[in-house]
């Protein structure tokens, strides 16, 4: 079985947005066929943090 195929792009579309919805886990896994934790696992290994931009150099001093 090749790396990610378990969860197809659509699955990954229809898992970012029903996070941004609000919708839990185990929402999410009854909407796709799957088990809550392999979503849970999923944004785990996936997800990606973005900094604010923010900076300030006097506290790095």
């Amino acid at each position: 079985m090749a790396k990610n195929a378990h969860l197809t792009l659509d699955d990954r579309s229809t898992i970012e947005v029903s996070l941004r919805e609000g919708d839990s886990f185990t929402d999410i896994g009854r909407e796709l066929g799957k088990d809550p934790s392999t979503i849970a696992k999923e944004i785990k290994n996936h997800i990606q943090y973005s900094r604010s931009g923010s900076y300030n150099p006097c506290a790095k001093r």
